[in-house]
């Protein structure tokens, strides 16, 4: 992979409003540090910085630094990049000087490739991504674009670890045992509307027999008070009937 060049510039003003100005002219604060080196206090073009972070497509961010005048030339990863929270502006990025010859731990992202197993085609399980980078030490020159991992001779429930991945150039850094994808089986909804309906159905039944069976007794319940009612009346024509004729035998 060739690195992506990036110019610097020199700035010599700090503080909050110069770094506004510096933002306001269409460039981005950065600092350069390192261990072998002095913390340097830089400039990068705003334009051309959003474009060489679109050209790295998801790689780690390392650029060849150019700098007007000088001739020797730096490699540097970028560390941070700070953004408005709001507005997403890019506000100051921080790069760290990479020694020339020296091996560089960076994580590059998996990508998936091959041909779909037959258990996806067919529905029956899909693709589970459970690590999207890897981490590998190389020199920064040789730093993969991507790590690929093939999926076409996978059947449903196989698993791929970090140990069963392989790069180009480099060690892997990453734990092997970590779960990188697997074909993991679809999950299958049953319809049981036709048991729900059955159920709902004797639970509607069973309510129209209690109903029944409710009126019933109640109904029984009304006509014996109606009875015991009608007794009581017919005592009370009898009472009224033998008291007229002790008044009469009485006369």
């Amino acid at each position: 992979m060739g690195l992506v060049n990036l110019n610097i510039h020199p700035r010599s003003t700090t503080g909050k409003n110069a770094n506004r100005r510096t933002r306001a002219a269409g460039r981005v604060p950065a600092i350069v540090y390192g261990k072998d080196r002095e913390t340097a206090m830089v400039e990068l073009d705003t334009q051309s910085f959003t474009v060489a972070l679109s050209h790295l497509g998801g790689r780690a961010a390392i650029f060849n630094l150019e700098q007007e005048g000088v001739d020797e030339e730096h490699i540097a990863l970028m560390r941070e990049v700070q953004r408005n929270p709001v507005t997403d502006e890019i506000l100051h990025v921080d790069l760290m000087e990479i020694p020339r010859g020296v091996d560089v731990t960076v994580a590059v992202s998996v990508e998936v490739v091959g041909e779909p197993p037959a258990a996806v085609k067919n529905g029956e399980g899909s693709v589970a991504l459970s690590l999207d980078a890897i981490e590998i030490s190389c020199r920064p020159s040789q730093l993969p674009e991507c790590i690929e991992v093939d999926i076409s001779e996978l059947e449903l429930n196989d698993k791929i670890f970090v140990r069963d991945v392989t790069t180009p150039v480099g060690e892997i850094i990453t734990d092997e045992d970590m779960l990188v994808l697997n074909i993991k089986p679809a999950i299958i909804y049953v319809e049981e509307e036709e048991e729900e309906e059955g159920i709902e159905g004797e639970e509607g039944a069973e309510g129209e027999e209690g109903a029944e069976g409710t009126e019933g007794e109640d109904g029984d319940a009304a006509k014996g008070e109606d009875k015991d009612k009608d007794k009581s009346k017919d005592k009370s024509k009898d009472k009224s009937k033998d008291k007229s004729k002790d008044k009469k035998s009485g006369d």
